[in-house]
């Protein structure tokens, strides 16, 4: 968990410099002010919780042996084919289609 619920911050002592486009910077700031926070809590906050998830899979976790039983049992089961799933997978992903064409970051935040 992040430090956003903690009633003291531990001090900060490390700079991390970065550089963004002027749209990003735009959405970066409309997006602290309307979390009610300043430019750099919003940044540390919203990158720390981006690295949370992605890490979330690498913690450790325990369960009790009957529930570790079920979880093992469930690793081991053939897995179920879903037609849909199927022809989802077989399909160019979203990346692949557009992967020619260059979508700069204004494009998203047109109009902001």
């Amino acid at each position: 968990m992040t430090s956003s619920g903690n009633k003291k911050s531990p001090a900060r002592s490390r700079r991390i410099n970065f550089r963004a486009s002027a749209a990003e910077e735009r959405l970066i700031r409309l997006g602290a002010q309307k979390r009610g926070e300043k430019v750099t809590r919003f940044i540390v906050e919203s990158a720390c919780s981006a690295a949370e998830m992605l890490l979330a899979d690498q913690k450790h976790f325990e369960l009790a042996p009957t529930q570790f039983v079920r979880f093992i049992e469930a690793l081991d089961s053939p897995a179920k084919v879903i037609p849909a799933l199927e022809r989802l997978f077989s399909e160019k992903s979203v990346v692949e289609r557009t992967a020619n064409e260059t979508a700069p970051v204004s494009r998203r935040t047109a109009g902001l």
